[in-house]
C-alpha cells in the first residue's frame, strides 16, 4: 500500500499531471491528498520554466509535497529572462550557464509527414522479387 501525500498547488491556475493512465488536478491555490506516486509525478510534471540552477541542480516546482517539506508558499508562475525580457521556454536558467545564449523559438518543418506526401505515390503492391 502507497503512503498517502499532500500535494499544494503553488500557482493560480490548475496544474495537472497523468499516473498510470489517469489524469489529475489540482485547483488554483489549493491542495489534495493523493498518493507518493501521484504526488511525485505532480512535482515531475509542473517544473517552473527557468528556475533550474545548472551548477547546484536545485530547481523550483509549481507544487509542493508537504510531507517532504517542500515550499508550499504561493510562487509567481513565470520567470522573465533578464536577456531577452520575455518568458523562459525552457526549465535551464540560463543566466547561469557560462557562455550561453538566449534560447529561440523556431518554426517547425510542418507538413513533412503530411497526409497527401504519404497517400500519394506509394505502391501497395507487395511483390518484391521484382516479377
Amino acid at each position: 500500500m502507497s503512503e498517502t501525500c499532500t500535494v499544494v498547488n503553488r500557482i493560480n491556475r490548475v496544474v495537472k499531471c497523468t499516473w498510470d493512465g489517469k489524469h489529475h488536478e489540482i485547483e488554483p491555490l489549493a491542495s489534495k491528498l493523493c498518493t507518493e506516486e501521484v504526488a511525485n509525478q505532480f512535482k515531475r510534471w509542473n517544473p517552473q520554466m527557468g528556475s533550474l540552477d545548472p551548477q547546484t541542480g536545485i530547481m523550483t516546482f509549481l507544487v509542493g509535497i508537504k510531507e517532504k517539506g517542500d515550499p508550499c508558499e504561493p510562487l509567481e508562475e513565470i520567470l522573465i529572462d533578464p536577456t531577452t525580457g520575455k518568458p523562459h521556454i525552457e526549465v535551464w536558467n540560463r543566466a547561469r550557464l557560462t557562455g550561453a545564449r538566449p534560447s529561440e523559438i523556431k518554426a517547425g518543418d510542418n507538413g513533412l509527414y503530411s497526409e497527401q506526401m504519404w497517400k500519394r505515390g506509394q505502391s501497395t503492391d507487395l511483390n518484391f522479387d521484382g516479377r
